[in-house]
C-alpha cells in the first residue's frame, strides 16, 4: 500500500470515529424540541400538559352525554381523574392546587345536593349519583366560581409555568362555556324550580 493510500485511509478512519461524537450533541438537542420538553430546568412537559389538556376536554364532553342530574357526579370524577394524573408531580404543584380546588367544590356539590331516591347510573366500570333537579342552577353557579378561581390561580403561578399553565387554564375554560351552554337548554319548568330551591336555600343563581 503507497503512501498515499495509507495517509487516505488513517483520516477516514479518524472520520468515522469522530461522527458518532459530532452526533451526541444534535441527538440532544432534538430531544429538547421533540414536544416531550417544555422547558429547560421547568421539569414541565408538553406530553403531560397535553394529557392534562385532552382529558379534561375529552372527559367533561363525555360526562355531557348523561342526565343532567348525573352529570356533576361526572364532573367531580373527572377532576379527580387530572388530579391523581399530576400527584408526585412538584413542578405541576400550582396546577394541581388548582384543579384540586375545583375539584373539592365539586365533592361539596354532590354531597349537599345528591337525590338519595334515584338510584345511580352505571356505565361499564363507573356509576354515578344523582343531584336534585331543582339544585342544578346552583350547583352550576358554584361550579363556574370554582372554575374561574382556578384558572385565576394557574394565570398568578410562577412565569416560568404560563406557557403551560395558560393551556391548562384554557381547557377550564372551555369546561365553563359547555356548562353555561347546558344550563340554557333546562326546561322553564325546571327553572322555576331552581328559583324556589335557590330562595329557601339562600343561595344566589
Amino acid at each position: 500500500m503507497t503512501e498515499g493510500v495509507q495517509l487516505m485511509v488513517t483520516n477516514f478512519l479518524r472520520v468515522v470515529l469522530i461522527i458518532p461524537f459530532l452526533a451526541q450533541p444534535l441527538a440532544a438537542s432534538e430531544g429538547g424540541n421533540n414536544g416531550d420538553r417544555g422547558g429547560e430546568g421547568t421539569g414541565l412537559q408538553n406530553r403531560t400538559t397535553r394529557d392534562i389538556v385532552k382529558t379534561l376536554t375529552f372527559e367533561f364532553e363525555r360526562c355531557h352525554r348523561e342526565k343532567k342530574i348525573y352529570r356533576w357526579d361526572c364532573y367531580r370524577k373527572t377532576y379527580r381523574l387530572v388530579v391523581n394524573k399530576l400527584n408526585g408531580r412538584l413542578s405541576y404543584s400550582h396546577a394541581q392546587d388548582a384543579l384540586e380546588h375545583v375539584e373539592e367544590e365539586l365533592d361539596q356539590i354532590v354531597a349537599e345536593y345528591q337525590d338519595p331516591a334515584v338510584p345511580k347510573k352505571r356505565r361499564l366500570t363507573r356509576s354515578y349519583v344523582a343531584i336534585k333537579p331543582e339544585a342544578i342552577p346552583a350547583a352550576r353557579a358554584r361550579t363556574e366560581r370554582a372554575m374561574e378561581e382556578a384558572q385565576t390561580m394557574l394565570l398568578r403561578a410562577p412565569s416560568h409555568t404560563q406557557s403551560h399553565y395558560v393551556r391548562i387554564a384554557d381547557a377550564i375554560n372551555s369546561n365553563k362555556v359547555l356548562l353555561r351552554s347546558a344550563l340554557l337548554m333546562l326546561p322553564n319548568r325546571l327553572i322555576r324550580l331552581a328559583q324556589i330551591f335557590a330562595k329557601s336555600t339562600n343561595l344566589q343563581l
